[in-house]
């Protein structure tokens, strides 16, 4: 029997005593010894007062492809842990398995814009996450670094749109066209809140704001700092309509309802791949102007 477990029979027998029986002094003292013991054994087992809320010394939660580490609390770490590995499998599903890694890709939810800014100015290169997240691939661990906020649907979205950048970097570097790589990353970001890009893109779209499709997809990324919360709804939007609404671009339209023109065309344009003589090559080529017409005509579900 252990040290510990002897001290707890002892004062359990003691408390189990008839009330009219008085114990010896000697026996008190071996009581009372073997409750010390005990309790300090079990206060040294117990964080009876855990703080993580210094960046030094952050709330850690890893999962099988992620590391992620904020000053909020562990639940919020487990949270953003639990979703990115969802959108791991997603990024896969669309895109076509990843080479192994050995190394987690670390998510670093920062606690104020202080700390945010100073890791952007070092790191942030021209990166077009300009809303609360960019992933920092010069940085020796490659982070995806995300400012800290109340709103976990806003912080989901930021988070997501830079680990699509961050997981595209590592499992095929960087080739795609600007407008592919910031596509990808804003689709998946709106798989936390599609009806909010409906609701958006229906506003821009009164207010005359979207910007013209042959514009959009030959932008050069520090064009995107010019209105980046249009950019990011209006491209985020056009990759939903292309991979499920577009007859000539859905998963299905070559009779294959797992695949399409437009998933294969991706596939093959972050891994550096010719795309050329792709279907949707030639599709943006000869009816880019139907494509937009019906994509600002199609009514988006909202809630």
């Amino acid at each position: 029997m252990s040290e510990y477990k002897r001290d707890m029979w002892l004062a359990f027998a003691f408390a189990l005593l008839p009330q009219d029986h008085t114990p010896s002094a000697a026996y008190r003292r071996v009581v009372s010894a073997a409750l010390g013991r005990a309790q300090t054994r079990l206060e040294a087992g117990l964080e009876l007062e855990v703080d993580h809320s210094s960046w030094e010394d952050p709330w850690i939660v890893r999962t099988p492809h992620h590391e992620v580490r904020t000053t909020k609390s562990r639940g919020q770490a487990a949270a953003l842990a639990k979703s990115l590995e969802f959108m791991h499998a997603e990024f896969e599903k669309l895109l076509g398995p990843a080479p192994a890694r050995a190394e987690h890709l670390r998510v670093w939810v920062v606690p104020d814009l202080a700390a945010y800014n100073q890791l952007g100015d070092a790191h942030g290169g021209d990166h077009s996450s300009v809303l609360g997240s960019f992933f920092a691939a010069d940085h020796p661990e490659r982070p995806l670094i995300a400012m800290q906020s109340n709103n976990a649907t806003l912080l989901g979205m930021w988070v997501t749109h830079s680990a699509v950048h961050q997981y595209v970097h590592a499992a095929f570097g960087e080739h795609a066209p600007t407008w592919v790589s910031e596509g990808l990353a804003s689709y998946f970001a709106l798989y936390w809140d599609w009806s909010y890009g409906a609701r958006e893109l229906a506003r821009l779209k009164t207010a005359r704001r979207l910007v013209p499709l042959e514009g959009l997809l030959r932008e050069a990324l520090p064009t995107y700092r010019q209105a980046p919360d249009v950019r990011f709804i209006e491209l985020g939007m056009l990759f939903h309509f292309l991979l499920n609404t577009c007859e000539a671009t859905r998963d299905g339209a070559d009779g294959d309802p797992e695949t399409g023109p437009f998933r294969e065309y991706l596939r093959r344009a972050v891994r550096g791949e010719d795309t050329r003589e792709k279907d949707f090559a030639l599709t943006l080529e000869e009816a880019l102007e139907l494509i937009e017409e019906e994509f600002l005509a199609h009514e988006f579900e909202q809630k």
